[in-house]
């Protein structure tokens, strides 16, 4: 008896043990990995402007469009989260201007990097997918280079940044649905540069502050693997369509 006990006992013991070493290959082959969908690609282009201590125009949007900025362009890829949320890496090349007085002027080049997170504030409130466009708040942080030209009393100064610079930012975006793979986006930031010498004059604190204006078209990617692939043409869809509903792009 106490034989056979031993040898059910050990029979039991070695079939738990293969299920449980078969349990996980099983579900890796059915998982999906939520990492490869629900991404974004953003190219956008608009105006830099200029905010330090030789602004001049604050009080008229049109002079300051004008007279203290430069055209910028940018690329923003984004991972977005449960419809809600993004976190994002972005590039921006650009620059601004200002004629401050006549014995100075200066013209500055830059280039920042930077990463982002992002809240889709109506899917906030309510998670409604058949919406067409959305409002997103997002900040972030990042570093920059940059090269300034100024002239004063009749003396030109270069100032190059040699390292990169630290920059902290905020905006919003607002972006409309054009089909199911492309939006529309409208987007300005106001940024805060950690470096007083972009306007070459240095007064008032270590900061320089800068705004990014820009119109753009933002490709919606699904499945990295497939990204132009429609969602329904992915040879994993009808496996898994739940998994689609829960990591379904926001936009």
């Amino acid at each position: 008896m106490k034989t056979t006990n031993l040898i059910v006992a050990g029979l039991l013991i070695f079939s738990t043990s293969q299920i449980e070493a078969a349990g996980p290959r099983f579900q890796n082959s059915t998982s999906v990995n939520p990492f490869f969908y629900n991404w974004s690609v953003d190219l956008n282009a608009g105006l830099m402007t200029y905010y330090g201590d030789l602004s001049q125009y604050d009080l008229s949007v049109v002079n300051k469009l004008l007279y203290e900025s430069k055209p910028a362009f940018g690329i923003k890829v984004t991972k977005h989260i449960k419809h809600m949320f993004g976190l994002s890496g972005q590039l921006i090349y650009g620059g601004f201007k200002s004629d401050y007085k006549p014995d100075h002027v200066f013209q500055t080049r830059l280039f920042e990097y930077n990463v982002q997170v992002g809240v889709d504030l109506l899917n906030l409130i309510g998670n409604d997918r058949k919406r067409d466009f959305g409002l997103v708040a997002y900040a972030g942080a990042g570093q920059f280079l940059f090269r300034t030209t100024g002239i004063t009393d009749e003396t030109t100064r270069v100032q190059n940044s040699g390292v990169p610079e630290f920059v902290y930012f905020f905006g919003g975006n607002y972006y409309q649905k054009i089909s199911k793979r492309f939006n529309i986006t409208v987007d300005l930031s106001i940024r805060q540069a950690q470096n007083d010498n972009l306007d070459n004059y240095i007064a008032h604190g270590d900061f320089d502050y800068y705004s990014y204006l820009s119109v753009g078209l933002s490709f919606l990617i699904d499945n990295l693997k497939t990204p132009f692939k429609k969602v329904k043409d992915c040879p994993a869809y009808e496996d898994y369509k739940t998994v689609w509903r829960d990591h379904t792009v926001y936009h």
